[in-house]
């Protein structure tokens, strides 16, 4: 009988070590390898348009020169049209804020008079401790404005670095998008033949996820920025055609666009108006906005592709915003998920093996000499075992009597620990299924 490779558990752990080290590295030089890791994000949106231009007999240049001018034509179209909007609305924001200004004055004094005649010693000893506090940390406020102050002074001068990287990002992707064939041959050169098989899998499935991912948050941010806009501007809302965009595209950062949209509109509404109706207003654009966000769009166009838990999800942001930043937090959502598959694939490749099963297996692959049926099967078969690092027996059930009286025509039969997995005509999928089922039955 042929049993489990020892080597499949340690194939996995050689991935995941690999994977890591990759991490390490681009964690160290995270600030140098921002501009690549753009062009890379940006190459690899733009294969899909590229390999369809080389199938035509075009070269791939043309795909990723057609993906720039489209966010070019987009930019243009949000200065030459979004952009004075806005403009007016801040105008008409900065006239307003006096009032404004001067009517949260009105209602925290009214509110503190109360205070104070119904809770006089309360009163005095809050306003002994604000001004105690006051004079105390008045000082190295003043500090913190000056450093502050000098820091936007010393991002000034480092202008320069950003007009570079807006120039290096699409020329490098560029390159890539043209060499991207052989920049992805050469790093599957690099990877060891043993793993290579997992490796493939691996990264389809983690591509399949980024892409379906990607192009359905997009969609999703949109119209939600679209709910938000109209919404806000329905119940005439200040900045309505601020809030709304920004609170879509924050979307793509899951609870961030909610969260900032509803809170910046509902103070502006309140200051604006004083009334609780609009409020309300705001509070029903963003509800609904939500609601069908939750139970139409993302089934619709995100599915289930990603898989994360919100606990999850909140884990992955908030270590993305201690480790990176802004654009840490931007990431954490889509890196999260292709942890997800990888871990996925680490944890399936643990069942399948002997660490965990404590035994070998018996696989045995009943054919027959001459049957068609029987080599299909088998060539689907050793690709889904070489896979998982496990061998099978082949029996003719010509040569064998027992065999043949248990099966008769019934071959190709698979057969794992003495139970029929799989027999007669199968595709890949089914067989793989049969597979999966077999070693995660009893979980």
């Amino acid at each position: 009988m042929n049993a489990v490779k020892p080597n499949n558990t340690w194939r996995m752990l050689l991935v995941i070590t690999g994977i890591v080290l990759l991490a390490g590295v681009l964690f160290a030089w995270s600030r140098v390898l921002f501009p690549v890791t753009i062009a890379f994000l940006l190459a690899y949106l733009t294969h899909p348009l590229a390999t369809y231009c080389e199938r035509r007999g075009w070269p791939r240049i043309v795909g990723f020169l057609v993906v720039l001018f489209v966010l070019l034509g987009l930019l243009a179209l949000i200065f030459i049209v979004f952009l004075p909007a806005v403009i007016h609305e801040l105008i008409l924001v900065a006239k307003k804020f006096p009032a404004w200004k001067e009517a949260a004055q009105g209602y925290a004094n009214t509110v503190l008079a109360q205070l104070e005649q119904r809770y006089p010693d309360a009163y005095a000893l809050l306003q002994e401790r604000i001004t105690g506090w006051a004079q105390e940390n008045f000082p190295s406020i003043a500090q913190r404005l000056v450093g502050w102050l000098l820091g936007i002074i010393t991002s000034l001068f480092g202008f320069a670095g950003i007009l570079l990287n807006i120039i290096l990002i699409p020329v490098i992707a560029a390159y890539l998008t043209v060499d991207y064939h052989k920049f992805t041959s050469a790093l599957r050169l690099l990877v060891p033949r043993p793993v290579l098989p997992t490796i493939r899998r691996i990264v389809l499935d983690v591509d399949q996820v980024l892409w379906d991912f990607l192009r359905g948050q997009l969609f999703v941010a949109i119209a939600l920025a679209v709910m938000y806009t109209a919404g806000l501007l329905i119940i005439r809302a200040p900045l309505a055609l601020v809030i709304g965009p920004l609170a879509g595209l924050l979307s793509l950062v899951p609870y961030l666009g909610f969260i900032l949209g509803i809170g910046f509109a509902s103070l502006l509404i309140l200051l604006e108006y004083q009334g609780l109706w609009q409020f309300v207003g705001v509070a029903i654009t963003f509800g609904v906005a939500q609601t069908v966000e939750s139970w139409v769009l993302t089934p619709k166009l995100v599915g289930d592709r990603v898989g994360l838990h919100p606990v999850w999800v909140l884990v992955a942001l908030l270590l993305g915003g201690d480790l990176f930043g802004l654009s840490g937090v931007i990431v954490a959502v889509p890196v999260a998920a292709a942890l997800r598959v990888i871990l996925g694939h680490a944890f399936r490749a643990y069942r399948e093996s002997s660490l965990y099963l404590g035994k070998n297996l018996d696989i045995l692959f009943y054919t027959r000499e001459g049957c068609l049926l029987c080599d299909e099967f088998e060539a689907l078969l050793q690709v889904s075992l070489d896979c998982r690092g496990l061998q099978y027996e082949r029996i003719d059930i010509d040569r064998n009597p027992e065999a043949r009286d248990r099966f008769g025509k019934r071959i190709p039969v698979l057969e794992i620990e003495g139970k029929v997995a799989a027999e007669g005509k199968v595709t890949p999928a089914i067989l793989e299924k049969k597979i999966e089922d077999f070693f995660g039955g009893d979980s």
